[in-house]
């Protein structure tokens, strides 16, 4: 490799390791691998002497590890601070909720990157939002963002265990863990942002609507969101593969069950999404897909059933109805199908039985939402559900 002005390229390539004892014994992959090895150490500033002991006690797997993972910093939290202008208490506050840590000694353990995220933070309260609500947020995104890295971590575990101490494989996991963890912000990133943008947008609708605005392409939509109730427990219990198959047969069993005009539009981990424009139909879906997913031994169910304005747009549906029937599920308890006022007056009453829940407030959502328990008549009696 080129090593231009670098004062370490006179301590790297092949020959000066091979002079250095460092390639004992190695041999074709196992001696290329190795130099790659020392070469990335030495380029972030390894002495020959760390790579002599480390080689020599078989911790250069973990050297390397140690260098990709904890990169070394230049910055203090007051240095970010002062870089995005953004006030260092507030700055110091946001990133132990984020979960980034903060050195009790003001340590210079940040690099550029935390630059930006301090500027993501100043650009948010230039933008008129309370800290309050940030706070709130990034602790929600600490949280959620540990179970991700969580997860992570034990797969890389799980491969390095399989390893069973062979020193090339954990030196070759050792050596993708930066690339590995680049692409994997990269990826998170991308979600984040279609995601976001598909609530801002199905915000934008809903706000639209409530003004009497109108957007091309509008329908008036019935949607169903239905989920497992209590799977974030189980992630806590239950393998990851075994965790992953209930989540398929819940997607397994909504397919199966669903005919038009009711049709399948998402699946989010342990939930799915149904729309259709007949409540009548989609009700129908939703109590059987309940009842369904306890026959077959499924953690219990529990749906609810929105109707109103929605927008499609790129294979997605942007609404009011759409935002409501995710947070109406908390109304909903295990086995439960519940449905607002709006479905309520669209179903035929002869098929189903209908019982009030209650008014809820809903975040987002102006009035308090009458609620509605249903289940389906069967000949003279009623299932209840």
């Amino acid at each position: 490799m080129p090593h231009g002005d670098d004062p370490h390229s006179d301590h790297t390539g092949e020959d000066f390791f091979a002079g250095a004892g460092l390639l004992d014994g190695l041999n074709d992959k196992a001696r290329a691998l190795r130099v790659v090895a020392l070469d990335a150490l030495i380029c972030e500033g390894v002495s020959v002497d760390e790579l002599k002991s480390a080689t020599a006690d078989g911790r250069l797997p973990m050297l390397i590890l140690e260098h990709a993972l904890e990169p070394p910093g230049t910055l203090t939290l007051a240095d970010l601070a002062e870089k995005a202008a953004v006030d260092e208490a507030l700055l110091r506050s946001w990133f132990r909720a984020l979960g980034r840590g903060v050195p009790g000694d003001d340590a210079p353990v940040y690099n550029t990157d935390d630059v930006m995220v301090a500027q993501q933070l100043a650009d948010y309260l230039a933008l008129g939002f309370e800290f309050e609500q940030l706070h709130a947020l990034a602790r929600v995104w600490g949280r959620n963002l540990a179970s991700f890295i969580d997860g992570l971590a034990e797969l890389v575990a799980d491969g390095l265990s399989r390893a069973e101490g062979d020193t090339d494989v954990i030196l070759r996991y050792a050596l993708e863990v930066r690339r590995f963890a680049e692409v994997e912000a990269q990826v998170l990133g991308h979600i984040l942002g279609t995601t976001l943008a598909q609530r801002i947008r199905s915000e934008a609708v809903s706000t639209a609507n409530k003004q009497n605005m109108r957007i091309g392409g509008t329908q008036d939509v019935a949607f169903c969101f239905a989920d497992l109730v209590g799977f974030t427990k189980l992630g806590g219990q239950l393998p990851a593969e075994v965790l992953g198959g209930v989540a398929d047969e819940l997607s397994a069993l909504a397919t199966e069950l669903v005919d038009p005009p009711v049709r399948v539009f998402k699946t989010i981990g342990d939930a799915v999404m149904l729309m259709s424009p007949d409540v009548d139909a989609i009700v129908a879906v939703a109590v059987r897909l309940v009842d369904q997913a306890q026959t077959r031994g499924l953690p219990p169910l529990r749906a609810s059933v929105t109707f109103g304005k929605a927008v499609p747009r790129s294979g997605d549906w942007y609404g009011h109805p759409i935002n409501l029937a995710s947070r109406a599920l908390s109304v909903a308890t295990a086995g439960q199908v519940a449905v607002t006022k709006e479905v309520v007056e669209r179903l035929n009453a002869d098929g189903f039985t209908i019982e009030p829940l209650g008014a809820f407030a809903f975040k987002g959502v102006d009035t308090d939402t009458e609620m509605f328990a249903v289940w389906v008549r069967s000949g003279d009696a009623v299932v209840p559900r």
